[in-house]
């Protein structure tokens, strides 16, 4: 009875809703993901009045009379996504300042999120072409209270109107603990510089506000006996902490490492408020704790450890432990830390990690409302439940699959089929309407599932010291050919054999196999700061930028290489075999860059070419360092350097004619071996003047150069194809709060790749956090936003190996090639596909299958007498 009796005030409220607006609009032929654990495919949703009225299986929902049906068939509909961490409108974009953090003291309960939001920031519509249409958006962490979260929905252009509280739900209290609070008083000399100092504050806030709320309740006591008491005074720092002691404000905690999260459990033990635990970092080495708590935890994923030591012990493995453990799991973006428009993405990584897909859409939408206690209203896709909804190209985490259209209450805030709005989902929202931006139309998963064939009876898996073996897969991506359906790669004295169909293939006797569902050659990340910029940025690992003066051409990458930094083996771990490590963005002249392995003990074994090039840094980046202060003022430096340098190479040329001595100088040689083309010059830039100036440069000087990062080099494409300068081009994901970054567009590789301009991806520069961004999953979202599969692969493979000149080595499976092969289970270039093994110069070095759990903080202090091996991610 109780069943017919809900589905009848069900039928009754939808009746209800339409006879209140007859402006009904059915969504049908999409697959529905409500959320709730229920699919439909296909399924048809009605909405009406801003709420949804009916959702359903598409036989069983019939169109009502004078609505608008809409044909979605072959799209994905899920709920809006919602944020649980976010500082969209509170850190401008692009370049727009700070007004998250208030550090004019560590206690900062009276400041509110509210009146630092800005509803016109592009931050917001960039949030809404992700699928974003729920914010908890905080106040910073750099305070042990940082003030009051706002809860809105992306829509309106009023902080007032977007807010979601009520009496009962006001919001947040953002508090934090660890080092942020930490380092920015302990380096002024101020409280709070140790944990305990921290902790001793909050709990101190926390009795104050208990005595306040006594105060009060006395008053009320006394007013409801028909006294006339005069009231307490009304303390604005107190009123928030009261409202979270009364339950109408939920704390949310900025908290990584696990003893810092165990401190967070004793202030909600000991007060009893409700908690989020925002980030969690090492939540997975207290899982009873926080399970025994009830708290919810609020997941930040990167795509790389490290940007400060509290981060180094990250796991996409970790999501899943806490889901296994019974702690309700949310995942959130940090925005800017992770841009929104990548939060599907995100969850896409713990999907990887082990944590169920339907899981994992609920920890964007129905677990993320339940945490900011809005499930009543989104969350769901459920008849009542507010019309927020997004339209997918495809299945929610694959790499391939775009937002195509976003709704709140029911009204369109994002339709990727307007030329203005897709600009806030692929870039370039900074530019005129009259700037011709690339966009490419979504595309469908290039390839079905192979799944991975079986070794033959009784083979054994090629351990490290394997000299010959077999790799079998259901696809070899060869790179320079058609990729081979059930094929061998036959590897033997560190050099590929031979690549074939499986049929006819005769395995050698006894000799070891290895199997996957694709394979590839090694990865090669074209241009990065690993391991010249160290994982926990401290000045032990930071050994990038040189701090005097502005020109370096004496540098050397190889004299800064470290072989056990961790992020080297993290990169291994993903399947790039091959490094360019190049010296940072500060100096005019940064250095010569060097091509590494990934894998061992010693840089010089480990070297491929070096001296690769000389690392040239025009633009913002390379002002004020001794340098120039301004754009014209860097280039005048740098043209005199060059034009003393050309000078140097006459007189040199003269003496070695006359048979004389020529002594080495290291700061004049680099440069002459320069301009005698014996190595080219990588000008990094992003904007498009500063290109124009790199090539005038070279013309100039008559050097061959090449570019680093190019951010608008779709700007000025047919300059750099006239001029033959291939690019080295930014991540896809590259963060654009630097103006000079501003136009940083997905499908800039595709579009240089389409103007046949040669293409190799990098992972580019990261100061803080995620510590470097991974390319193989950058090239993945290239291959999303137009550049496809195909040339995807080819940039981090063949391409990049061409332009780096070891393409008679490297970059593709062909017989006689070295033997860098990457084993996946599933596609190359999908977020929730893992490397199951990674072989280099002929030798399994890293075997998922066998590969240690041991926390990156450890191993970053191993001796490294064995070869080194990587964490199973």
């Amino acid at each position: 009875m109780r069943i017919w009796g809900a589905m009848l005030a069900l039928a009754m409220m939808a009746g209800n809703l339409l006879a209140a607006d007859q402006s009904a609009i059915v969504y049908r032929g999409a697959k529905i993901l409500t959320a709730t654990g229920q699919t439909y495919d296909p399924g048809a949703m009605i909405v009406s009045g801003g709420k949804v009225v009916a959702v359903g299986d598409s036989k069983r929902i019939e169109t009502p009379k004078d609505a608008t049906e809409i044909d979605l068939a072959g799209k994905v509909i899920i709920p809006g996504l919602v944020d649980t961490h976010s500082h969209i409108g509170l850190f401008g974009r692009p370049g727009a300042g700070n007004d998250a953090n208030e550090t004019t003291g560590p206690v900062q309960s009276s400041v509110r999120a509210l009146d630092s939001l800005n509803p016109f920031d592009p931050s917001i519509r960039i949030a809404q072409s992700g699928g974003v249409t729920t914010a908890n958006i905080m106040p910073g962490s750099a305070n042990v209270i940082g003030g009051q979260t706002i809860y809105i929905k992306l829509n309106g252009h009023s902080p007032t109107a977007m807010s979601l509280a009520t009496p009962e739900n006001l919001g947040g209290l953002k508090m934090a603990n660890g080092d942020n609070p930490k380092g920015v008083y302990g380096g002024r000399g101020q409280s709070p510089a140790t944990r305990m100092k921290v902790a001793a504050m909050q709990r101190s806030e926390f009795l104050k506000a208990q005595q306040y709320r006594e105060k009060w309740s006395k008053y009320r006591e006394k007013l409801a006996a028909g006294e006339s008491p005069d009231p307490p005074t009304v303390d604005l720092a107190m009123e928030p902490l009261m409202e979270v002691l009364d339950g109408r404000r939920t704390v949310h905690f900025h908290t990584h490492r696990a003893d810092d999260i165990l401190s967070t459990l004793r202030l909600k033990e000991e007060f009893g408020f409700e908690l989020v635990i925002q980030h969690g970092t090492e939540a997975f080495k207290v899982l009873d704790q926080i399970a025994k708590s009830g708290a919810i935890v609020s997941h930040t994923i990167v795509d790389s450890p490290g940007g400060k030591p509290e981060t180094i012990e990250w796991y996409d493995e970790t999501a899943a432990m806490l889901n296994e453990a019974g702690v309700k799991i949310v995942i959130n973006t940090d925005d800017p830390v992770t841009d929104s428009r990548f939060l599907l993405r995100t969850a896409a990584t713990a999907v990887r990690g082990g944590l169920p897909e339907e899981t994992a859409l609920r920890a964007v939408t129905l677990h993320a409302a339940q945490a900011m206690r809005l499930d009543a209203k989104i969350g769901s896709l459920e008849a009542g439940k507010d019309a927020d909804f997004v339209v997918l190209s495809g299945e929610p985490f694959s790499i391939y699959t775009r937002v195509l259209q976003t709704y709140i209450n029911g009204e369109s805030v994002f339709d990727l089929r307007d030329g203005e709005e897709q600009r806030y989902q692929i870039g370039g929202f900074a530019l005129n309407a009259s700037t011709e931006v690339p966009f490419y139309e979504p595309i469908a998963p290039p390839t079905a599932a192979h799944p991975a064939p079986k070794a033959p009876k009784n083979a054994k898996r090629p351990d490290g010291a394997a000299a010959e073996f077999v790799v079998v897969a259901g696809l070899v991506h060869t790179v320079s050919g058609e990729p081979i359906k059930n094929g061998v790669v036959h590897v033997k004295d560190g050099k590929i054999a031979h690549v074939s169909p499986r049929k006819g293939f005769e395995f050698p006797k006894e000799a070891p196999v290895i199997e996957a569902s694709a394979i590839t050659p090694g990865l090669i990340d074209a241009y990065s700061s690993v391991p010249l910029s160290g994982m926990i940025n401290i000045d032990a690992d930071q050994e990038a930028d040189e701090k005097g003066g502005a020109m370096h051409p004496d540098l050397r990458a190889t004299d800064g290489f470290n072989p056990a930094e961790p992020l080297l083996r993290h990169l291994l771990a993903n399947g790039i075999t091959l490094v360019h490590s190049c010296p940072g963005r500060r100096n005019v002249i940064a250095g010569q860059s060097g091509l590494y392995r990934t894998h061992g003990t010693d840089v010089t074994e480990m070297t491929v070419r070096f001296p690769q090039a000389i690392v040239f840094n025009i633009g913002n980046a390379a002002k004020g360092h001794g340098g120039g202060d301004t754009r014209m003022g860097v280039i005048s430096g740098l043209r005199k350097t060059l034009s003393d340098a050309g000078n140097f190479r006459r007189d040199r040329q003269k003496k070695l004619d006359k048979g004389e001595t020529v002594e080495p100088d290291m700061s004049k040689d680099p440069l002459a071996d320069l301009l005698d083309k014996k190595l080219p010059a990588l000008f990094v830039a992003d904007r498009a003047d500063d290109l124009q100036t790199a090539l005038r440069l070279s013309e100039e000087f008559h050097f061959d150069l090449q570019f680093g990062l190019g951010t608008e080099a779709f700007r000025v494409a047919e300059m750099i194809k006239q001029a033959n300068v291939p690019v080295l081009v930014h991540p896809t994901q590259q963060k654009n709060g630097d103006l000079s970054k501003i136009n940083t567009l997905t499908t800039n590789a595709a579009y240089l790749a389409e103007k046949e301009i040669p293409v190799a991806l990098g992972s580019g520069f990261e100061g803080y956090v995620p510590k470097s961004f991974v390319v193989r999953l950058e090239a993945g979202l290239a291959a999303a936003h137009g550049l496809g599969f195909e040339k995807a692969l080819k940039a981090l493979t063949l391409d990049a190996a061409k332009i780096l000149k070891v393409d008679d080595r490297f970059g593709s499976l062909e017989a006689g090639k070295v033997a860098d092969i990457v084993l996946y289970d599933g596609d190359p270039l999908e977020q929730t596909t893992h490397v199951v093994a990674v072989i280099v110069d002929g030798k399994v070095v890293y075997d998922r299958a066998t590969a240690p759990k041991v926390p990156l903080a450890e191993r970053f202090y191993e001796t490294l007498v064995s070869p080194p091996c990587c964490l199973s991610f």
